[in-house]
């Protein structure tokens, strides 16, 4: 800005110098003239115009030094030799195989050497940058866990410490025994019956043991059930049933805990239960792995009777467990996706409809059973005959189970409700427990070791007590410098994501007008929620929360009680504007639809997603992971939420059919994509939201970084890497965040996961991305950038 000033203050002044080729002959013929008036003779006239010469080439000089002292001044240096950016160099260089044509296979050209040099633990069937920095931050946590308190340490950061050492303390958990496991048995109503074989569970209530099961642990039932916003307005709470949460509440093996069990419950709809599947070495492993902890209860306990055959009569039970999960997991996955669209009714109207096709002798009472959830919260009075209606999210999963259950046994519901409650309990008992879970998981994934106990305690405090864990990395200059340079990012692909849509040929004028609105309007939440570094803030988070080191599995379940207390309080509570959707601790990101808000954890604002030296990659990595949540508003899904985060629908008719029918496209091309170790194909259906977020955010983040070069200039080049453009480093850099190394069996897990595969997320982003071809010249026909109509929606 200043340079430009001065030249225009100057510019008359510099108009008359004499430049071979300028119109400046003026000036010259007027010295003529006055070397002629002094008669000079004519070697003085050659001597003058030598030292005219002479001055005008010194003018000339000092023109350019400063033209070029200006630009060197203005510009950065040819190569960056930061500590970032050399770091970053060096992970391309190792990670690339530069003998592939980038052309024919762009993820191993950026990512063909990366699993030599970040090899995969032994507690891992696959590896990415993901999984290395979660470990990495795992590791600091345990660091932190590990020190001694002080004066200065919030009371809840001291409670992380008491639990951590709790979970350490495995000397007692062996004294322990079952106690703690069968203590919660008792009190949700599912002790281990006695004798064997079962023959019938007369004190069995279900519905008791469906409340209880939540209250004490947060486990959901068969039935889901919460108080949440209500998805057409989320200013207020409704009681709201669902799908129920499949997962463990509990800290666990929990990623590989849900891969394995995502891809198990997979072979349930291609099986008939237990014996249709029973050739599946997966199901038959745990179907064993049930039985074995049945009986090693059963035994454990001294004063139950001996039994004949009991291992063959356990097994005969662990079947018929499998089996029940088998019909659920059927009727939670119909063959028809189901509708987002809330069914709003009445106590009597869910009653009716449920009664309807319940014609066996179990039926739901739902009044008892919201009246169980509500008899001990004393701020809430339920009025379930007047104003306190019920969402139901899934009412053909909830007539299904409701047919389910008038045809179950009572027997056979009871083993069910009792392994859904003992399997989430097993890590957190004593050592023979956690070596069976581990025998079952060496098992189905080919000698996968277990990670340490000291790291295992770790991830389940951070599991249970994020915010309190997150407080050593609650930096007050992360406030000051990082987040302002992230917001920046994201205002960058925002702007991107607006430019786009203004040129879309598929979508009218007013519902791009509305499209740019809930663009603008996307909240962000960076790094860590500022009220973490408020004196008392972290304590009233955690209010009411009682830790002791001598009740390890007591303390998890004081959480979750907590944390189900605080829903159930929240029924006739006015909504705010919307929090954080994750710990900072997390090495993720997240795009919530009710909230229109990306959440970008301080976890993984750090190499190799973020601090990079160049922008060319911070834009290519991060950038791509911003543009990807904010795309996320507008997926197959969130596109049905508005800009306030409700559900309804704001698009024209003539939009939305047209997206529909776009979205074919990546169904079909995704679909198309082939994993030839494991003969198996991508399921384009299945992972349609994600895909639709890979390819809208890597489009968004480059234009973002183009518009970041137009303001700031050309970034210097990389060192090592010095032959390629800015440009193409954005792409190697945005590859090199989904390198990977894989098992096969991991590879099976993956097909039943909503993301592809990691080399797949860019082979399918950069197939579609005609920036990608341009930038680094592929011919049209080529694997990277092939002969079909690219797939665009945004």
């Amino acid at each position: 800005m200043n340079f430009y000033s001065l030249k225009e203050k100057n510019g008359s002044s510099s108009a008359t110098v004499s430049i071979p080729g300028s119109n400046s002959q003026q000036g010259l013929v007027a010295v003529s003239s006055r070397a002629a008036f002094y008669k000079s003779t004519g070697r003085q006239r050659r001597l003058l115009m030598l030292l005219l010469a002479l001055i005008l080439l010194l003018v000339v000089l000092i023109i350019a030094l400063a033209i070029v002292g200006y630009l060197y001044a203005r510009s950065p240096p040819v190569t960056c030799t930061s500590e970032d950016c050399v770091r970053s160099a060096a992970n391309l260089i190792l990670s690339m195989d530069s003998s592939v044509d980038p052309c024919t296979d762009f993820y191993r050209f950026s990512c063909g050497r990366w699993g030599e040099h970040h090899p995969m633990p032994d507690s891992a069937i696959n590896h990415d940058w993901f999984a290395d920095r979660g470990e990495m931050m795992i590791r600091r946590i345990r660091s932190y866990l590990r020190q001694n308190n002080s004066d200065d340490d919030p009371v809840a950061v001291t409670q992380a410490r008491t639990m951590f050492r709790a979970c350490m303390d495995i000397d007692r958990l062996e004294t322990l025994e079952l106690r703690p496991m069968m203590d919660v048995l008792d009190y949700i109503g599912t002790p281990l019956p006695n004798p064997i074989p079962f023959t019938s569970v007369p004190s069995f209530k279900p519905v008791e043991t469906m409340v209880k099961a939540k209250l004490v642990m947060d486990k959901d039932l068969l039935i889901g059930f919460g108080v949440y916003p209500d998805a057409k307005n989320r200013s207020i709470n409704k009681l709201t049933i669902g799908k129920p949460d499949t997962d463990s509440p509990l800290p666990s093996y929990h990623e590989l805990d849900k891969r394995i069990e995502r891809h198990r419950r997979k072979l349930y709809l291609s099986h008939g239960g237990a014996t249709g599947s029973g050739d599946s070495p997966l199901v038959t492993a745990y179907v064993r792995y049930v039985a074995r902890v049945m009986s090693y209860v059963y035994t454990t306990d001294n004063s139950r009777p001996s039994v004949r055959d009991l291992d063959t009569l356990l097994l005969a039970q662990a079947r018929k467990v499998h089996d029940m999960e088998s019909q659920i997991y059927k009727l939670m996955h119909p063959p028809e996706p189901d509708e987002l669209e809330p069914h709003y009714m009445t106590l009597s109207e869910l009653q009716d409809e449920t009664d309807k096709v319940s014609n066996g002798p179990m039926k739901l009472d739902w009044r008892q059973y919201l009246t169980e959830f509500f008899k001990d919260v004393q701020n809430v009075t339920l009025d379930l005959d007047g104003k306190d209606g019920i969402v139901v999210l899934h009412k053909r999963y909830i007539l299904g189970v409701a047919s389910f259950l008038s045809n179950a046994t009572r027997v056979h519901l009871y083993n069910y409700f009792w392994w859904q409650v003992v399997e989430s309990l097993s890590p957190h008992v004593n050592r023979h427990m956690r070596d069976l879970k581990q025998q079952y998981l060496e098992e189905v994934t080919d000698g996968n070791m277990p990670i340490s106990r000291s790291l295992f305690c770790a991830a389940g405090v951070n599991q249970l007590m994020g915010m309190a864990v997150s407080y050593f990395i609650a930096d007050p200059e992360f406030l000051k410098s990082t987040k302002k340079k992230v917001e920046e990012m994201l205002m960058d692909v925002q702007i991107a994501f607006h430019h786009l849509v203004d040129q879309l040929d598929w979508m009218d004028e007013a519902t791009k007008e509305a499209t740019g609105e809930k663009v603008a309007a996307t909240r962000s939440f960076i790094g860590f929620p500022e009220w973490l570094l408020k004196p008392g803030a972290l304590d009233a988070y955690y209010a009411g929360l009682e830790v002791y080191e001598l009740t390890y599995l007591s303390n998890m379940l004081a959480i979750k009680h907590l944390i189900v207390l605080t829903m159930l309080n929240s029924l006739r509570e006015i909504n705010g504007p919307p929090g954080w959707a994750t710990d900072p601790t997390d090495v993720n990101a997240f795009h919530t639809f009710q909230a229109n808000a990306v959440t970008i954890p301080l976890g993984i604002l750090q190499y190799p997603f973020y601090r990079l030296g160049l922008e060319a990659l911070n834009y290519g990595a991060i950038g791509s992971i911003l543009g990807h949540e904010l795309t996320h508003g507008f997926d197959d899904q969130g596109r049905q939420f508005d800009k306030n985060g409700n559900l309804r629908q704001w698009w024209s008719n003539e939009t939305v059919e047209a997206y529909i029918n776009m979205t074919k496209c990546f169904v079909k091309q995704y679909s198309g994509y082939r994993l030839e170790s494991i003969g198996a194909t991508v399921d384009g259906k299945l992972t349609l939201g994600e895909n639709i977020a890979d390819n809208g955010g890597v489009r968004e983040a480059f234009r973002a970084y183009l518009h970041y070069r137009d303001r700031n200039g050309q970034e210097p080049k990389l060192p090592g890497l010095e032959k390629y453009t800015d440009e193409q480093l954005f792409f190697l850099s945005f590859a090199n965040l989904w390198c990977e190394t894989s098992t096969r069996q991991s590879l099976r897990f993956d097909l039943t996961d909503g993301h592809s595969p990691n080399h797949v997320r860019v082979w399918g982003s950069l197939a579609n991305s005609p920036e990608f071809a341009r930038v680094w010249r592929c011919d049209e026909g080529t694997f990277m950038n092939p002969d079909e109509d690219k797939c665009i929606i945004w």
